[in-house]
C-alpha cells in the first residue's frame, strides 16, 4: 500500500519551517504531492518515513537537537542542494537559505525598516488571517518564491557585472550593460557609477538610467536621439535622469535598434 508523504511542522510556523517545507515541496519528487500538517512544538517525530518533521520532532530537520549555527531551512538545503544541478538556481538557493538561516538566528534584528521584512510579513499575515497555519504555509510559499526570484536575479546581475563596460562622462562613472537582469540600476549605482546606460536583453529595451543624488541631465542626449533615431520612442522624464526607449508600462512604444557602444558615444557627446 502506497501511504502520502506528509510533511509536520509547528502551528504558525515560522518562514524557517516555511522554507524548508518549500525546498522539500519544490525540489524533492517525493514530496511534491506531500500534505502539510501543525502540530503543538512538543510532538517527537516517531520515526515514520512517511511524515518528515520539520523544525521539530529532535530528528534530521530540527537544529533544536543542538545543531548550532544551522535552522530547519539549512538544514533540509543541506539535503537537497546535491538534487539541484543547475548552476544559478543553486546559486540563488545558497543566498536565500543563507538569509533565512541568518534571520532564524536573530542576525538581521538590527537591520532598518524591520516592518518590511518577510519574517515580519509573515507575522503580520497569520494575525490578519485568522491565525490559520495552513493559510500562513501557503502565503509563506509564494513569498519565498518571490524571494527566490530576487536572489536569482542578483545572481545572474554579479554575472552580468563582470562583462559591463565602463566608460566616464562629465558627471562622473558610467557603466554599459547588457543583460536581461532587473534592478541594475541601483547594483550599477552601488558599485560606483553615476550611469547607467542598459540594454535590456529580455524586452529589447534601451535605457540611460542616473543616480538620483548624480548631477546627471540627459536633455541633450535627448535632442541627439531624437535627430539620429526618428523612428524610435524616446522618453524623457522630468527628472532628466532616465531616457528610456522601451518600457513595460508602455508596451506600444516603438523601440530603438542603437548597440550599446553607439548610445555610449552619444551620452559622451
Amino acid at each position: 500500500m502506497l501511504f502520502m508523504k506528509k510533511l509536520i511542522t509547528h502551528v504558525r510556523p515560522h518562514l524557517d519551517d516555511i522554507c524548508g517545507m518549500w525546498l522539500l515541496k519544490k525540489y524533492v519528487p517525493a514530496f511534491r504531492t506531500a500534505g502539510l500538517s501543525f502540530v503543538s512544538a512538543t510532538m517527537k517525530d516517531p520515526g515514520d518515513p512517511n511524515r518528515v518533521f520539520v523544525g521539530l520532532g529532535r530528528r534530521r530537520f530540527d537544529e533544536h537537537k543542538g545543531d548550532i549555527g544551522e535552522s530547519a531551512a539549512s538544514l533540509v538545503w543541506i539535503f537537497v542542494r546535491p538534487k539541484v544541478k543547475d548552476r544559478v538556481t543553486r546559486a540563488a538557493l545558497d543566498r536565500l537559505v543563507l538569509w533565512v538561516r541568518d534571520e532564524d538566528r536573530g542576525m538581521h534584528d538590527l537591520e532598518p525598516n524591520q516592518e518590511l521584512l518577510p519574517t515580519t510579513q509573515i507575522r503580520a499575515y497569520f494575525d490578519r488571517h485568522g491565525r490559520n497555519s495552513a493559510t500562513l504555509a501557503s502565503f509563506g510559499f509564494e513569498l519565498l518564491e518571490g524571494m527566490y526570484s530576487s536572489f536569482e536575479n542578483s545572481v545572474r546581475l554579479d554575472q552580468a557585472w563582470k562583462k559591463r563596460k565602463e566608460f566616464r562622462t562629465r558627471w562622473g562613472r558610467g557603466v554599459a550593460l547588457k543583460t536581461a537582469a532587473s534592478d541594475v540600476d541601483q547594483y550599477s549605482y552601488k558599485k560606483g557609477a553615476v550611469l547607467l546606460v542598459l540594454h535590456d536583453t529580455r524586452a529589447g529595451f534601451r535605457h540611460y538610467r542616473a543616480s538620483a543624488k548624480s548631477r546627471v541631465n540627459l536633455t541633450s542626449t535627448y535632442r541627439l536621439l531624437r535627430e539620429i533615431d526618428p523612428r524610435a520612442d524616446w522618453y524623457l522624464h522630468h527628472s532628466k535622469k532616465l531616457l528610456l526607449s522601451g518600457s513595460d508600462v508602455a508596451p506600444d512604444t516603438s523601440i530603438s535598434k542603437l548597440p550599446l557602444r553607439r548610445l555610449i558615444d552619444l551620452v559622451r557627446a
